[in-house]
């Protein structure tokens, strides 16, 4: 057996390995399988009013409780939830979810910070909190969520240098606890893709996007580094009574995605070979609803365009 079987330097910063250890490094661990990689940088974006923070919040507490998340497992940990819009609105939601679960708020392992605090290395505000995480409270956090990106940014969200700045006190809060953060965030104008810089993206090891139609919710994976990407989830807001608050829940969504996605296909087999405005009319589903479906139909190679038609493969 060669030298380079073994240990090729001393464990620490900027340790070299070779390429044996390389292959035998752990394989990839999940706190949510196969949604929210252990350790990494996940961002969940959407527009303004989309319920990307009710789907965090269904995230922190299913990871704070040890519940399974919309049937996914989940790997159970303490959660520091930084809540920077404020904390009357995020105490409604909270006490909503707590209630429509029946949980106890005593049965939560997590804890709120219900102020901004500007995430960079050089911050002060910081430095503090790391302080009383350190040396106030009883467990590291395994998750920490930061509520809005905009809220705990300082500089200009274009700029590359000032998003760098942000990125690295992310790494920094990840080394430090040893933790995943996950970070809220909005879309462009547009709405096409997360506002800002590109390197937050670059950066990430997940992207989650977030688009709500009237009450129902979908969550689709933009990027995921070291997995496939998921296919959708779809969710829906459901009020509850005595809260003037909502939690997101998939009772009934789960039923309309498969009555719509078969549709999409029906529309298709009957009309086929047939020009797009002709499909998407006859399915009767707005084109938003209806781009829930597509990409996934044509990724998985259910449907074919030849000639300027589309139909069924095979």
């Amino acid at each position: 057996m060669g030298a380079r079987d073994f240990q090729l330097t001393t464990p620490g910063p900027l340790r070299l390995y070779s390429t044996t250890e390389l292959l035998n490094l752990p394989a990839p661990t999940w706190m949510i399988d196969r949604i929210i990689p252990s350790g990494g940088l996940v961002a969940i974006y959407g527009a303004p009013g989309c319920g990307k923070s009710f789907v965090a919040l269904d995230i922190a507490f299913s990871i704070a409780t040890a519940r399974a998340w919309q049937g996914h497992e989940v790997q159970p940990g303490h959660v520091l939830y930084l809540a920077a819009e404020g904390g009357a609105g995020m105490s409604k939601r909270a006490r909503a979810w707590l209630q429509h679960n029946g949980v106890r708020a005593s049965q939560t392992n997590i804890s709120w910070l219900i102020e901004s605090v500007p995430v960079h290395v050089d911050s002060d505000q910081m430095t503090t909190l790391l302080e009383r995480i350190q040396t106030e409270i009883e467990n590291t956090p395994d998750l920490v969520i930061i509520d809005t990106l905009a809220r705990c940014f300082d500089g200009e969200e274009s700029e590359t240098g000032d998003m760098g700045r942000f990125i690295g006190g992310v790494d920094h809060l990840r080394s430090t606890l040893g933790c995943t953060v996950m970070v809220i965030h909005h879309t462009r104008l547009a709405g096409d893709r997360e506002r800002g810089n590109t390197a937050f993206r670059g950066a990430a090891d997940a992207m989650l996007s977030v688009e709500k139609d009237g009450l129902d919710i979908t969550i689709s994976c933009t990027k995921q580094k070291d997995a496939e990407e998921f296919e959708a989830i779809n969710l829906e807001l459901t009020s509850v009574e005595g809260t003037d608050s909502c939690v997101v829940s998939s009772s009934g969504a789960a039923i309309k995605r498969d009555e719509e996605y078969a549709v999409v296909i029906e529309a298709l087999s009957r009309l086929q070979p047939c020009k797009w405005d002709d499909w998407t009319a006859a399915t009767g589903l707005s084109p938003s609803r209806f781009f829930r479906y597509f990409p996934e139909l044509k990724k998985k190679g259910v449907v074919i365009k030849e000639n300027g038609l589309w139909r069924i493969a095979g």
